[in-house]
């Protein structure tokens, strides 16, 4: 019976998904049912492509600040192919990291891994990325690359905490004081044994209760103790609304770096082809 009523969550979801509709929470949702709209969001489902220009900003614990500029594209194939989506982040600025690109293949499959490729502009070649390189930082960030590309809603067990109010976070782009008092689903989400994750042993998601959009991550390591936190913002985008990431913001305890991404500009639905994601393609790119 749990399997059916799981089955005609996911009809729902697709069927909100061609209409360019963005599904919401509900009452009575469990912890995966509600993880699967944040994944959604994540990866703009909900659209048939997106891309965005985006600042990267990284402060160490000193101050410094060195500033990146990066150009992603995703186009959303909801199972053409055996494909969900396709998806590359690529440096544009500055000219030491220009072409420097990680793109990657994503299968409806959710027992199939994905495929990824770094391309390496000053080689002119590509270099597979192995699953196993998920937990490494993510262009000399805090962020992993499995925090920004790579992960899927089934590597992780989950655990409905209850519905809390959030603190606020103070961010380090503008400082400005983000959704103090807002109300949340809190989840926690535990590593399944098979990802061989090293560092985390859990993480605590906080979903806006009116539209499951993730604000808030707390990061745990193996005894327990917070060594990482992410904030995003968000803001309705087009005519559809959809919630788009504005500022993405990780914090890292241990080290006392930071890193920001901030979303100068973005669009979606704009016709982008799937030939577009090929490491060939990648490769005649003129950034």
């Amino acid at each position: 019976m749990k399997k059916f009523f799981c089955f005609l969550f996911f009809l729902c979801l697709i069927s909100f998904l061609s209409a360019g509709v963005v599904p919401k929470p509900k009452e009575g949702m469990s912890a995966e049912q509600l993880i699967k709209i944040w994944d959604n969001i994540k990866y703009t489902k909900f659209a048939s492509d997106y891309n965005s220009y985006s600042r990267v900003i990284l402060i160490s614990r000193n101050g410094a600040k060195r500033t990146r500029k990066a150009y992603r594209a995703r186009i959303i194939l909801n199972g053409k192919g055996g494909f969900e989506y396709k998806d590359y982040v690529a440096f544009i600025y500055p000219a030491a990291f220009k072409g420097l690109t990680i793109l990657t293949w994503t299968y409806s499959d959710p027992n199939k891994e994905r495929e990824q490729w770094l391309y390496l502009p000053s080689l002119k070649k590509a270099r597979r990325a192995s699953p196993s390189e998920d937990e490494d930082n993510f262009m000399g960030t805090v962020f992993t690359t499995e925090e920004i590309t790579s992960w899927k809603p089934n590597y992780e067990t989950y655990k409905l905490v209850g519905i809390k109010k959030f603190d606020g976070y103070v961010s380090n782009f503008d400082k400005k004081e983000y959704y103090e008092g807002v109300k949340c689903y809190v989840i926690e989400a535990f590593p399944k044994p098979e990802r061989k994750v090293k560092m985390r042993s859990k993480r605590r998601l906080w979903l806006r209760k009116n539209d499951g959009c993730c604000i808030f991550q707390q990061v745990y390591d193996k005894n327990g103790k917070i060594y990482k936190v992410l904030f995003r913002s968000y803001r309705e985008i087009g005519p559809n609304k959809y919630p788009t990431q504005i500022i993405v913001e990780g914090v890292d305890y241990r080290t006392k770096d930071i890193s920001i991404v901030h979303m100068d500009e973005i669009h979606y639905d704009v016709g982008l082809k799937e030939s577009n994601f090929t490491v060939e393609k990648l490769k005649k790119m003129k950034w």
